[in-house]
């Protein structure tokens, strides 16, 4: 940051009321560059919270608590993580704050009840390691036990692994599941490491020639990095940037919303209504069915002529973070009915298989509600003719253009 950014990040954070726990004990004019950091990084997760940019407001949050802890901060920090779909991170914060924060009873039941939504995604992890000063990771990642036999973690539902280490031990792994809204111990044991064999004394051999041909030794390695997950993604990373509250593994989902239709016996729009299901095997793969039906909101050629079309499609989607692309397969209809008012009362229905495409984004709401809006491009087997007598009254082609708007749940 630039010394004008900073300098602007300060003023604003010295000009915002005061909220902190505890009052600072100096002298007006005398409060350290420290505290004032921490104020204005405060101050701005405040701001950026009020404003609606809740990822904006947990970094500010984050860096303040880098300068020095606060309940206060913590527990908007762990409501934040909640409502960012990471919930694995928040309940520390919000344990705290719920104990040792000098808030309103309001604000204390907020953080009460993230904690509560937090709990029921994951379980308290009792880590009991059996000799003092143990370095220990949990997938992979470090953790600070303080060098304790006894501490608490709380992780996400599902499959970990907790290693330590220790001087002159054995390094111990061990894998366990967690539950849903319980508690799990988990139990490290040392054992000594095996006694060094006894020293051999050293017995001189004279140096020999080394043979005339020796095949090369290729030794090949593999180095894994790993770093820090970003509770809110990594804009340049994919593969961290899941911060939408996505759950792992197989899941499906079922969504209905609003159709628009383009190409239903003319380029008027027909309207109607999608209602489909999917299911999704993989992160970035998932294979959907739904059905729709849509009317013609005028009449074909200005005439007492009404038309409609109903059908299901398959799709096989690709997902890419908040965006996703769809190969479709169609079977429908497009019915066309004569009004007795002016024609010998007729209905003709037009059966219409096709393929095409779709191309679309999503807003995830909560971690198990989404809205999907897309639009999709069908190439049907055949066109359109609607004669009377002699009168071409449309000629269209074998395309229909739809437009739509999805509430979907997952589970």
């Amino acid at each position: 940051m630039s010394r004008l950014g900073l300098v602007s990040v300060l003023l604003c954070g010295l000009a915002s009321p005061a909220w902190a726990d505890a009052p600072i004990d100096k002298e007006e004019g005398e409060e350290s560059a420290e505290d004032m950091r921490f104020r204005a990084l405060a101050s701005l997760g405040d701001r950026e919270r009020a404003a609606g940019h809740p990822r904006a407001a947990a970094r500010a949050y984050m860096e303040a608590l880098d300068v020095r802890h606060d309940p206060l901060v913590g527990g908007r920090l762990g409501v934040l993580l909640v409502t960012l779909g990471r919930p694995e991170f928040a309940p520390e914060y919000l344990l705290d704050a719920i104990h040792l924060a000098t808030t309103s009873a309001e604000e204390r039941g907020e953080f009460f009840k993230a904690h509560e939504a937090a709990r029921a995604q994951g379980a308290w992890i009792e880590l009991m390691v059996s000799h003092v000063g143990a370095e220990v990771t949990m997938d992979g990642e470090p953790k600070d036990t303080g060098g304790h036999t006894a501490s608490w973690f709380f992780v996400r539902a599902g499959e970990h692994e907790v290693r330590a280490k220790l001087d002159g031990y054995e390094e111990v792994a061990v894998k366990f599941t967690a539950p849903k809204g319980g508690n799990l111990p988990v139990r490290i044991t040392f054992k000594p490491l095996p006694a060094p064999p006894p020293a051999v004394p050293a017995v001189y051999e004279p140096e020999q020639e080394p043979p005339k041909s020796v095949a090369p030794t290729v030794v090949v390695g593999e180095t894994k990095l790993s770093k820090q997950e970003d509770p809110f993604g990594d804009d340049n990373n994919p593969d961290a940037n899941r911060g939408d509250g996505e759950k792992k593994g197989v899941r499906g989902s079922v969504g209905a919303g609003p159709v628009v239709v383009f190409g239903v016996a003319s380029w008027s729009p027909a309207v109607g209504l999608s209602v489909g299901a999917s299911l999704r095997p993989s992160e970035y793969v998932s294979l959907g069915i739904e059905g729709r039906a849509a009317w013609l909101t005028t009449a074909v050629g200005g005439e007492p002529i009404s038309a409609m079309t109903a059908g299901g499609i398959a799709s096989v989607c690709g997902h890419y973070r908040w965006f996703f692309g769809c190969a479709l397969g169609h079977l429908g209809v497009i019915n066309v009915d004569f009004s007795s008012q002016s024609y010998k009362p007729a209905s003709f229905v037009n059966f219409k298989p096709g393929a095409g495409g779709r191309l679309g984004a999503r807003v995830r709401v909560t971690p198990s509600f989404s809205l999907n809006s897309s639009a999709d491009v069908l190439g049907l087997s055949s066109g359109l003719k609607i004669v009377a007598g002699e009168t071409v009254l449309a000629e269209q082609p074998p395309v229909m253009i739809t437009a739509q708007f999805v509430g979907v749940w997952e589970f």
